[in-house]
């Protein structure tokens, strides 16, 4: 691929893109609710967009085509699994995120814990899991681009200069106007990114179906289960990701975001549609190119996070160029709407209860300086390329799934308050991370079935001994 078009294209992306986030800027209002949660005014287009661009990420396009490359068909069961266990919580949910947003004005989705736990220590709690288990998650944005780039362009692109783009833009577009700059871009990179993978896949089947010897899902890449996709790796895998629309804060957050209950409920219509398409879109190109591979037609590749950008190398020009444009707008939308949540966590639940005096401009800009800390952590961590991006989004979203007993309990059972919360806390995050520090599945259970169950059964024992705190009354009720 030549260069110089590859750079053409990123800039012109960047531009428009900054134009974008500026001209978002218009809209925001001075207060924190808005910076944040835009104040409950974005339309279903927006939020919909929005919310399926915070989702779907490099994970995607670079982890779960090497993902389906490497292991067949039980990578597509793996996501869907996501996609209905998000769709199954967000029909239940989000009617009541939305109803606590309009009527109490939470900003972060701590916020809403810490009502109904009643005290600030679960909200502080809970932003520092996240902003532990986040960072992986951001780095597999930043090196997904990086490993993009680098195979596009055949080594041309350093990864480092790579990742030190990607850390920029999402930090630029994060600080503009929040949420705001954030929803907006979106949109454009929603868009762009399910373009090009239509593109991509098109191109790709066209040209597998031509060669003599190709087959579809051949082997054992075609069942579940297979030597990859035993019964323990498909259940340590995908529990965390069932729950992953209500322990990852940044897309609870955008829960607070749509105008009204109607724009609500086509939110969750249009994310369907467009999660549908985009994991078939992605799984299927992996197992094309496994085929493809196995008739000769496409280099046999070991590591998996290396399939997406060999494919690049090889696509025509203007192809290569979409897909690098199009990875890169997958990773930034995740990118930054995780830095901007974290943002609004570090101050809504740890700094506020410290400082409750502190004035909504000084909240701005303590929450933009908290942005770049943030995203230089993320820049320093994708730079060692810790692991391989689907398992390092899978650890992100073990660590979070503590999380989840208590956001459920939340709102279907009427006991439980602090201590259960905070003891449910500890003892499933210690589990997800000893369990995974050490490798260890006692008795041949996987590591996320013990931190679900042990995080569930301390909050279950423990808060059935407490009565439900008089603040937490108007989160069960909405």
């Amino acid at each position: 691929m030549d260069i110089i078009p590859a750079y053409l294209a990123i800039a012109i992306y960047i531009v428009a893109g900054t134009a974008i986030a500026w001209l978002a800027k218009k809209r925001l209002k001075k207060d924190v609710k808005d910076f944040y949660t835009a104040g409950g005014r974005f339309g279903s287009l927006v939020v919909s967009l929005s919310y399926a661009a915070t989702t779907y990420s490099a994970f995607m396009f670079i982890g779960l085509v090497g993902l389906s490359y490497q292991s067949g068909v039980g990578a597509m069961g793996f996501e869907l699994v996501y996609f209905v266990g998000t769709l199954f919580l967000l029909y239940y949910l989000a009617p009541r995120y939305y109803s606590l947003h309009s009527r109490h004005g939470y900003v972060s989705p701590a916020e809403v814990l810490t009502d109904r736990y009643g005290s600030p220590a679960v909200g502080m709690v809970v932003t520092l899991i996240s902003l532990v288990a986040l960072i992986p998650y951001s780095s597999a944005q930043i090196m997904g681009i990086a490993l993009a780039a680098e195979g596009a362009s055949r080594g041309a692109i350093p990864f480092a200069i790579a990742v030190i783009i990607a850390v920029s833009l999402a930090l630029l577009w994060s600080v503009v106007a929040g949420v705001w700059s954030v929803g907006w871009t979106d949109v454009y990179q929603g868009i762009l990114m399910i373009f090009a993978g239509v593109v991509i896949l098109a191109w790709a089947m066209s040209w597998a179906l031509r060669l003599p010897s190709f087959s579809f899902m051949s082997g054992e890449l075609g069942y579940v289960p297979n030597s990859y996709w035993t019964p323990q790796t498909f259940l340590n895998m995908t529990i965390p990701w069932f729950f992953f629309a209500i322990t990852n804060p940044q897309v609870v957050q955008r829960l607070f975001a749509p105008k009204s209950r109607e724009a609500q409920r086509k939110m969750v219509t249009l994310f369907g549609a467009y999660g549908l398409i985009f994991t078939v879109m992605v799984c299927t190109l992996g197992l094309v190119l496994r085929g493809a591979a196995a008739a000769g037609g496409f280099p046999l590749v070991a590591y998996r996070d290396a399939v997406t950008p060999t494919l690049l190398g090889i696509l025509p020009p203007w192809i290569t160029i979409l897909g690098l444009v199009a990875i890169t707008a997958a990773s930034i939308s995740t990118i930054d709407s995780i830095i901007l949540t974290l943002s609004s966590m570090s101050i809504r639940d740890v700094l506020l209860p410290l400082r409750p005096n502190l004035g909504q401009k000084a909240q701005i800009a303590v929450g933009r300086a908290v942005m770049i800390v943030l995203a230089l952590a993320c820049m320093i961590f994708s730079l060692s390329r810790p692991g391989l991006i689907v398992d390092l989004s899978v650890l992100s979203s073990s660590l979070l799934l503590p999380v989840a007993p208590l956001v459920l309990g939340s709102f279907l059972w009427g006991r439980g308050g602090r201590r259960s919360a905070l003891a449910s806390l500890v003892a499933g995050f210690a589990t997800a991370t000893v369990l995974y520090y050490l490798k260890l599945s006692p008795i041949g259970l996987p590591m996320n079935i013990w931190t679900l169950a042990i995080s569930s059964l301390v909050y279950l024992i423990l808060g059935s001994f407490e009565k439900i705190p008089e603040g937490g009354k108007k989160i069960r009720e909405a």
